[in-house]
Order: structure tokens, then sequence, then C-alpha cells
């Protein structure tokens, strides 16, 4: 405590026992001394209780011990891997190639990495090889990091190749 908070309960102590001077009749006075008593125990005892609040507010308290162990829960979707060691499809490039080449009629050589002697020699063949290239490296980092089975990894895949704007964004994944 203060002396700011002391000096200003010492002064309202003073006002209490001179009002209580004033006071002439016995039964009265013992009353009211009685009455000033508590009231001062239920202001102490605010002020006690904000006190400590305030320090205690912040503090963390002793650790407990574990409880039991509860009952086993339900399991989760096959196919996740967000609980999973390892996350992504396995060899994702060769199944994109393979899909990619069916789709398109373009030599997996060509798609994996276009050049014109990769592509036959053939300009035409290796400006459309570019851009599914871009698509497949995009499909393929993709891939290594998905949560998704590989079942609908593969389904949104299609999709994918087929209209390359529809997935430009990785978060449709």
């Amino acid at each position: 405590m203060d002396t700011t908070t002391f000096l200003i309960m010492l002064i309202i102590a003073i006002i209490f026992i001179s009002i209580g001077f004033m006071i002439t009749d016995t039964k009265y006075k013992i009353a009211y001394y009685m009455c000033v008593v508590l009231v001062a125990l239920c202001l102490l005892n605010i002020y006690l209780s904000v006190v400590y609040y305030i320090q205690l507010r912040n503090t963390t308290g002793v650790q407990g011990p574990q409880g039991p162990k509860g009952v086993k829960g339900s399991s989760g979707a096959s196919g996740k891997c967000s609980f999973s060691e390892q996350c992504g499809i396995k060899d994702p490039r060769s199944k994109i190639l393979k899909i990619s080449n069916t789709m398109y009629d373009i030599s997996t050589t060509c798609l994996d990495k276009p050049s014109l002697a990769n592509c036959d020699n053939s300009q035409d063949t290796y400006e459309k090889a570019m851009p599914i290239n871009a698509q497949i490296n995009m499909l393929e980092k993709i891939a290594y990091s998905t949560t998704m089975s590989e079942a609908d990894f593969m389904s949104k895949l299609n999709v994918c190749l087929q209209d390359s704007n529809s997935c430009m964004d990785p978060t449709d994944f």
C-alpha cells in the first residue's frame, strides 16, 4: 500500500471518529461505530480483492497432473495425409506426363523437356508443348505438397490439363 492510499484512509478514519464524538447517546454511538467498522471491513475487502486481481490476473497457475486417457475417437477420412508422416503423391511427373500424352497426342519427351530436337523438329508441336510443360511443372509442385488422395488429385488433373486457365491458382487443388 503506497503512502497516498494510506493518507486517504487515515483522513477518512479521522472524519468518522470526529463524527462519532458528536453523538451523545451511548446506544447510538455503539451502533454508529459498529456500522463504521463493518463499512471499513467491506471497503478493505474490495480494495484487497482488486489489488490481488491486478497482480495475479496474468500469472499462470501450477500445472496439474494429466487426467485419465479418454475414449478413442472415430477414424478420419481415408486418403488424406494431414496427419501422416509424408504428404503428396509418389512420382507425380510420370503420371501427369502420361495423362498429357494421351490428351494432347504429343510425345512425353517433348512434353517433359520441350525443345525442337525432342519435338521431332516441329515448330508447331514445340509451341504447343511449351505452355503444357509449364502447366505440368506447376501441377508437379502441387502434387508433392497436396493433402488430397491420389484419386482426387487425378480427377482434378484431367480438368486442369484440358483447360489450362481453370487451375492457374494452386489453391484450386
